[in-house]
């Protein structure tokens, strides 16, 4: 039995385990809490300031529906203690932040800032910080205030949505022509850097370091900075579709449709540890790692590959979401095609094997807006038919 015959029956196998909406319940009514506070955080894009999409917590043991909010979103949310900030940033709606109780939904708080268009989230500090189109605001995590907001020259709606924080303290925004950090307690200016114009992909930060991907004359170019100081850069071979990955074997990018490890310190390829076969004209990837393993989520399905020695541990190749997964402690939670079925599914994959614990199917046809995003047992997302963010988790059917 090849791994594609296997994968595909071990999914249709836990049939039994599988939460099958014959109808969809966040048009239904009927919502339920989750049986505990949902633990852990996922405090900006690719869950950390290293792009791991790995928050260090265990998705629900089965998923049934919970709760979809009544706000709604299309946009990732953030989570840290049992709260969920989310926003509506769109024509129809009042371009409002939006707090909600991570456990059953109920908003908490709302502030009104009158935006529209993609943008940035992320928690430092005891503060939430949105990027918009044309500045940073700052607003108090607890009750919804703004503490500060800077206008910043030279962003707009496609690079707001990059923005990066690190422990440090420091907030991290794509600009027209390389990067700008900003104080999260006041929001002054620290530095800047005009050096890598034409990021597309989010930075990561590690160690005071940080790691972009721009344009250098024309060519895909991954740069290392420290204090707005570059302190090398690397070219790529091709486009690189994926926000770069930090780990202790080094940054994970994906250079036109292969894996490759550059060296933290000096920038050198080190390694190239998967080519994906996937022919089409342009090619979508993500990357995700619990550190010694890469989850990759592209045109080519969900791969799992060693970061040791590039052997493929796992890999699924339906369609898979390809904004990225989730990975727990033991699973890769992953909207995909559930096997034979034209149907989406959420699948928690174990992480060392890649069979199916369980599908959460949705019947007929969803566009994503929110891929999985993962607390401690529960799982959030948002699709074209749920307006809001829906929660999934081990509640009663």
């Amino acid at each position: 039995m090849d791994r594609r015959t296997f994968l595909t029956t071990t999914c249709a196998g836990t049939a039994a385990l599988s939460g099958c909406l014959s109808a969809l319940p966040w048009t239904s009514g009927g919502n339920t809490p989750l049986p505990e506070v949902p633990g852990g955080s996922w405090t900006q894009h690719g869950a950390d300031a290293a792009n791991t999409f790995a928050p260090a917590v265990s998705a629900p043991s089965r998923a049934a529906f919970a709760w979809t909010s009544s706000a709604f979103t299309r946009w990732d949310p953030v989570i840290a203690d049992g709260t969920i900030y989310t926003t509506n940033f769109d024509p129809s709606n009042d371009g409002s932040a939006i707090a909600l109780d991570a456990q059953d939904g109920t908003e908490q708080w709302r502030t009104t800032l009158g935006r529209e268009g993609r943008h940035g989230r992320a928690l430092l500090d005891g503060r939430f910080v949105v990027a918009h189109d044309s500045g940073l605001v700052a607003l108090d995590r607890q009750e919804g205030g703004v503490d500060w907001e800077r206008s910043v020259e030279g962003i707009d709606t496609s690079l707001a949505e990059l923005l990066a924080v690190a422990a440090s303290g420091t907030i991290v925004v794509p600009y027209a022509d390389g990067l700008k950090a900003f104080g999260a307690t006041d929001g002054e200016r620290r530095w800047k850097t005009p050096e890598l114009p034409g990021q597309r992909v989010t930075p990561a930060i590690a160690d005071g370091t940080i790691y972009a991907v721009g344009s250098v004359d024309g060519t895909d170019t991954l740069a290392a900075l420290a204090d707005g100081s570059v302190r090398w850069t690397r070219s790529l071979d091709g486009r690189s579709p994926s926000a770069p990955v930090v780990t202790d074997r080094g940054v994970l990018v994906v250079d036109d449709r292969t894996l490759v490890v550059h060296d933290r310190e000096t920038g050198d390829r080190r390694t190239e540890l998967y080519s994906f076969d996937y022919d089409g004209t342009t090619f979508d990837a993500t990357v995700a790692t619990d550190g010694t393993t890469a989850f990759v989520t592209s045109d080519d399905g969900l791969t799992a590959v060693d970061i040791a020695d590039g052997t493929t541990r796992w890999h699924y190749d339906e369609w898979v979401y390809t904004d990225g997964c989730s990975v727990g402690t033991e699973t890769v939670v992953a909207m995909a095609d559930g096997g034979e079925s034209t149907d989406r599914t959420i699948t928690a994959f174990d992480r060392e094997t890649g069979e199916a614990r369980w599908d959460y199917v949705m019947d007929g046809f969803h566009t994503p807006s929110i891929g999985p995003t993962l607390a401690d047992g529960a799982v959030f997302f948002a699709t074209s038919s749920s307006d809001g963010l829906v929660a999934i988790g081990d509640v009663p059917e």
